[in-house]
């Protein structure tokens, strides 16, 4: 008489509810996964938001007023990126002794919302987006 060895391996009902839990788990994860990444794209804006400042106080040192074009600034121009996800511009009616830069969102579902900083360094954002 021959005996089998019961197979090994996983019936079709065991692999639905694995499949069913992973596909859970990933609809729960998503979300914080997309507000994290947009968190790191903050990141990068504020960086680049930093040195614009940075630019417009040398700027200010050597002629005595701040200047509303970032090109006009011994700076690497954010906007010449290729992969940037803002655009960025300056506000400062020249001349004059304040301003404020500003990064706009490119596209996405944040598309057109924008954070900004001052010539003190307050960083702050449009209502209903984050900030870095």
């Amino acid at each position: 008489m021959i005996f089998r060895k019961p197979g090994f391996g996983f019936t079709l009902t065991e692999l639905l509810i694995v499949v069913i839990i992973v596909g859970i788990v990933a609809t729960l994860a998503l979300p914080m996964l997309v507000k994290t990444m947009e968190k790191a794209k903050l990141g990068e804006a504020a960086s680049n938001l930093n040195l614009i400042r940075t630019g417009e106080k040398i700027y200010f040192l050597e002629y005595g007023t701040y200047w509303p074009d970032i090109a006009d600034l011994n700076i690497e121009n954010p906007n010449d990126q290729t992969n940037s996800y803002f655009i960025y511009s300056i506000t400062a009616p020249a001349p004059t002794t304040d301003f404020t830069a500003k990064a706009a969102r490119k596209e996405g579902r944040y598309s057109g919302k924008a954070v900004y900083i001052d010539k003190g360094g307050t960083i702050t954002a449009d209502s209903g987006y984050f900030t870095p």
